[in-house]
This record gives C-alpha cells, sequence and structure tokens, in this order.
C-alpha cells in the first residue's frame, strides 16, 4: 500500500497550476535459505531475500485535458548489507528511472527500465512472481541486456504502453545501438508483447531482441478456475552469431535464475533453447499453495542436455500488505562441465536441493 510522502495540491498564485504529488512505496523481504550444492568455502545455509528489496519514488502530475507527467525511480538494495543490490555490481536504481507523459493514447516513458516483454510474463507465467528459490524458470538463456543488472532492463529506451482495449493491451520498448569499441557497435534492442485479459483468463505473445542479437519467441499465460489458478509459458530463445553477441558486449548480469555453466554468456552463440514452464496456485483463504515446474536444453549448444526445476511452496498471508513464506526446489544441472565461477550455485553436474522461510512487507 503506497503512503504519501509528499502530498502538495496548492494552488499557484498566478497560473493555477497544481504541483506534482509524490508517493514512496517499497518492499523488504528477508528469510533463511539453504543449497545443498555450493562452491567452496560456502556455506550451505544463508541469509537471504526472496524478493528484491526496494524503494519506489513515483511522481504523478495532473497537466489538464486528460494528460498526466508521470516519473518512477526503485531504488534497489539488499536488507542484509545495506549496500546496493548484488554486492553493488547493479546501478544503485536497478529497478527503473523513467519519466513521461500518459493520457487517452497511452503511456510513453523515457529512461532505464523493464523491457515490454518482460513486464507482463512472469507475474502471468510464475506463479512466484518471479521471487523465491522455487520461482518457475520461464526466460531460460534470455537477458534484454549484456550489462549488470540487464536480466530483464534496458537503459537508453523509449516504452510505450497503449489504452486497454476490450481487454488487449500492446506494449513496445526501443533503444539504439550502443557503440562497443571503435570498430563495432551492438544491436538496436526491441520489445514487443500483445497481452489479453479477460475475466478469468490472461493470454499473452511477444517477441524481443536483444543488443547481441539474442531473440526471444514467448507466449505465456494463466488462467483462474477459482479453485486454483494455472500458469503457462513456452519460449523459443535464438543466440547471436558469435561476432554479434561479442559486439554486445560482455556479459555481466546474473543468471536470470538459470546457471548454465558458462562464464560468458547465457545462449550459445548460433544456439536455441526451448523452454516450458506450468504452475499452479491454490488459494485456501489466508493460506495458498505453489507448484511450478519448467525445463530447458541448457544453452542451447548442439550437446546440451536437458535441465529442469521443479519447486512446491506455501505463504500464509498476515495482512493485505505482509506474509510469511516456505519453499522446496530442486534443480537439475547437467551442463556445468567445468563448473562456474558463481559461488553461490552449485559447480558440477548434479541437482541442487533448495529450501527458504522467510517474511514479506509492501508498503
Amino acid at each position: 500500500m503506497k503512503k504519501s510522502l509528499i502530498a502538495l495540491a496548492a494552488l499557484a498564485t498566478v497560473s493555477g497550476a497544481t504541483m506534482a504529488q509524490v508517493t514512496l512505496s517499497g518492499v523488504m523481504d528477508v528469510g533463511v535459505r539453504y543449497d545443498s550444492a555450493v562452491g567452496t568455502a560456502v556455506s550451505k545455509v544463508s541469509m537471504a531475500a526472496g524478493d528484491s528489496a526496494r524503494l519506489i519514488f513515483s511522481a504523478n502530475e495532473d497537466l489538464g485535458g486528460g494528460l498526466r507527467a508521470v516519473a518512477n525511480a526503485q531504488l534497489r538494495f539488499d536488507p542484509l548489507t545495506g549496500t546496493s543490490q548484488s554486492n553493488n555490481a547493479r546501478p544503485l536504481f536497478q529497478g527503473e528511472t523513467r519519466v513521461g507523459l500518459t493520457g487517452g493514447f497511452g503511456t510513453i516513458l523515457m529512461g532505464r527500465g523493464i523491457s515490454a516483454l518482460q513486464v507482463p510474463n512472469g507475474g502471468n507465467a510464475d506463479p512466484w512472481g518471479v521471487t523465491t528459490v522455487a520461482g518457475s524458470v520461464y526466460a531460460a538463456g534470455f537477458a534484454t541486456d549484456y550489462a549488470a543488472g540487464g536480466e530483464g532492463r534496458i537503459d537508453r529506451a523509449i516504452f510505450y504502453t497503449s489504452p486497454n482495449i476490450s481487454g488487449l493491451t500492446l506494449s513496445a520498448s526501443m533503444s539504439p545501438f550502443k557503440v562497443a569499441t571503435a570498430t563495432t557497435k551492438s544491436k538496436t534492442h526491441y520489445s514487443l508483447v500483445a497481452t489479453y485479459a479477460a475475466g478469468p483468463l490472461v493470454l499473452g505473445l511477444g517477441q524481443e531482441q536483444n543488443r547481441a542479437a539474442d531473440t526471444m519467441l514467448e507466449v505465456f499465460g494463466n488462467y483462474d478456475a477459482g479453485v486454483a489458478k494455472i500458469f503457462f509459458g513456452t519460449a523459443r530463445v535464438k543466440g547471436g552469431s558469435a561476432a554479434e553477441q561479442l559486439a554486445g558486449g560482455d556479459f555481466k548480469a546474473a543468471a536470470s535464475a538459470v546457471n548454465t555453466g558458462t562464464a560468458a554468456r547465457q545462449v550459445a552463440a548460433d544456439g536455441t533453447i526451448n523452454n516450458h514452464t506450468i504452475g499452479a496456485t491454490i488459494p485456501m483463504g489466508a493460506l495458498s499453495y505453489r507448484v511450478g515446474y519448467s525445463t530447458w536444453n541448457g544453452d542451447g549448444s548442439a550437446n546440451a542436455k536437458t535441465d529442469s526445476k521443479l519447486g512446491f511452496g506455501v505463504r500464509y498471508d498476515l495482512s493485505k500488505r505482509t506474509y510469511v513464506y516456505s519453499d522446496l526446489a530442486q534443480q537439475t544441472r547437467k551442463n556445468n562441465t567445468g563448473g562456474t565461477t558463481d559461488q553461490s550455485k552449485n559447480t558440477a553436474n548434479t541437482k541442487n536441493n533448495m529450501f527458504d522461510l522467510g517474511i514479506r512487507h509492501a508498503f
């Protein structure tokens, strides 16, 4: 629930204009996590966050005639250390930094934020909304930007969302190429998605290209049957050529819930990842259960094996803003020959059994 940090609506003496309303909201999530397979000298039990802790600053100004100015800045941080997310490896305002206009034409924003396709597919394809150890792997091997914190975000971009027309919403994002070296440049990012939501049904279809020419075509959705809400997603990720991926820059982002065992990139050059996920939430008053299963063929290279993840979870709502949760998950790691430099994940071709127990509060 958002609470006003500043709420001024004073008439200007001469012009009669109103000042913008600024609100502060956010999320705090802390718990205990267990991983059965970790790197050398790394504890199997750790304190961790199931969801990203963040402070969200939102501005909204009525310009008249149905037109409004909007701005959002989302600061991500580690609640266990007080540093910015991922030990300062990501931008301080990892969530977004965007400003724009909204009206009868829809919403146009400019800056850095989640790409058009990444906005709806997580919460619509994954029972956990891409949080906790059990969150489904719904976009294996694909990252929107080859930069720190760029798993689902793009910078220097323009974002558009159409009005809702009989349940149909169209969204797009675009960012021009970056110069990687004196002689190379990256590809232009684009992301397009159509989402239909009416009654108990949500369906989405989208395509995205990142700056390294990796592309993802995805179909996702969910259906609320009352006794359970069913989620599904299927994606096909195509890797750009080796030259295009190198022009996109070194891949420094975290593994987007997938550890392919490669240090440089997620999807193999010219490779194809077929990713499928299915899941459900079962509500029982304040208590709800979650289950999800995902498969993908490693990093999409010719000799890649099929990895999978199975998760179970329970959540108990203490209020509209606070809940406790616990999850169990098992993720196969069949493509980790040579290990990985990320010691928080298993370092061999094996299974990683995971558990978490935490509390989340939104304000």
